[in-house]
């Protein structure tokens, strides 16, 4: 049975001028409603986990672990457990941007020939998210994501010499003892991609299937933006007393959850669907908003 649960504390449900359904709609098992997840119908594809804005997604996978395994693997290659026991349960937790930070520095192959049959709700976003990474890395110049097969191999039958069985009998008993013991501690892993992506050495290079923001009309320097964005994605500058503030973007720690956009008082950001280039935004100078203008803003729990 699976295990997932969603962290209230960083879903979106609870802002104003913003709504989410994310993993409720793309779940292929109806798992999720009212912000609950149905444990006896969840299978662990990890959709939700994947599409989520917030990273709010808590599971019994720790994916923060199985992708940093991934880089150490030569070739670097993405299974899941029907090929590989120790790997992902499944491949559906995985977006474009994961899969770019992972191709960006070195050739990357995933195995998705069991989704089909096994998910096909995970076979076709893995469709769509490969082919936009292959297309930012085709712009990069870099080389594409390589489909492959990978043949699980069969686990080699453990050699017990006689003298020694009576002892690997009570080894294999204590080690029993110790795996049920185990598997009566209930794990629970947040993972946020955003979080796993700002870590990289050497860091995450922004591409086009990263959100890109726009100011489309002027911003008075009032910084509700920058304490809403759940990702710290926002931050407002001053280089001196005498300049004027610059909002500083990062396209790497964006969501488009659409906070920002949503609650601007003054109607001054765009999120665009793909990042242009453009992350330093000088603004006009002009004194900020009354404290009464960004503190109109207000939580409406659900």
């Amino acid at each position: 049975m699976a295990k997932r649960e969603i962290d209230l504390n960083r879903c979106l449900f609870h802002y104003t001028n913003v709504t989410c359904s994310h993993c409720e709609t793309i779940c292929p098992k109806q798992a999720i409603k009212n912000r609950e997840i149905d444990a006896g119908k969840c299978d662990n594809c990890g959709l939700c986990t994947a599409i989520c804005p917030t990273g709010a997604i808590h599971s019994d996978t720790d994916y923060d672990s199985a992708l940093t395994a991934v880089q150490n693997l030569e070739p670097q290659v993405l299974m899941c457990q029907k090929t590989a026991p120790d790997s992902l349960p499944c491949l559906g937790a995985l977006n474009r941007r994961l899969l770019w930070a992972l191709a960006d520095q070195k050739p990357l192959a995933i195995d998705t020939s069991h989704c089909a049959s096994c998910n096909p709700a995970v076979a076709k976003w893995l469709e769509q998210e490969i082919a936009a990474c292959n297309e930012a890395l085709q712009e990069a110049g870099k080389a594409p994501l390589k489909l492959v097969r990978v043949k699980a191999a069969p686990a080699p039958a453990p050699s017990v010499p006689r003298r020694s069985f009576f002892r690997s009998l009570f080894t294999a008993a204590k080690e029993g003892a110790t795996e049920i013991a185990a598997a009566q501690v209930e794990h629970r892993y947040a993972f946020d991609p955003v979080i796993w992506l700002a870590k990289q050495t050497p860091p995450v290079k922004p591409a086009a299937l990263f959100p890109g923001l726009a100011l489309k009309s002027p911003c008075n320097s009032c910084g509700l933006c920058t304490m809403l964005c759940p990702e710290k994605a926002l931050a407002l500058t001053k280089p001196s007393d005498n300049a004027p503030a610059c909002l500083q973007f990062s396209p790497i720690k964006c969501t488009a959850c659409g906070l920002c956009t949503g609650n601007c008082p003054q109607q001054a950001l765009e999120l665009l669907p793909k990042f242009q280039g453009a992350s330093s935004f000088p603004l006009d100078g002009q004194p900020p908003s009354k404290p009464s203008t960004c503190d109109s803003f207000k939580l409406s729990r659900g």
